[in-house]
């Protein structure tokens, strides 16, 4: 999901709390508000899904790494005693 369609969606979100008899002010109101919240989001430290996702796949295959190697050296040492 782009962070334009993030933003977009929240402010629909947001215009639609309004009353609908009242349709300059919501699109004034989302005219409005779009800068504040893209400035707002702009200063977080955000990521996409994908990437998150990607990171997630990463952890993932680093524990399973870490798991063997453990298991490795368990048994090296194992190996070692004897």
């Amino acid at each position: 999901m782009s962070e334009k369609f993030v933003v977009s969606d929240f402010l629909k979100q947001a215009a639609s709390l309004l009353p609908t008899n009242v349709a300059k002010v919501r699109s004034e109101f989302e005219e409005n508000l779009r800068p504040l919240v893209e400035a707002s989001f702009s200063k977080l430290d955000l990521v996409t899904r994908e990437e998150f996702d990607r990171h997630l796949a990463l952890l993932k295959r680093l524990q399973e790494k870490t798991a063997d190697l453990e298991a490795e050296l368990d048994a090296l040492k194992k190996n070692g005693d004897s």
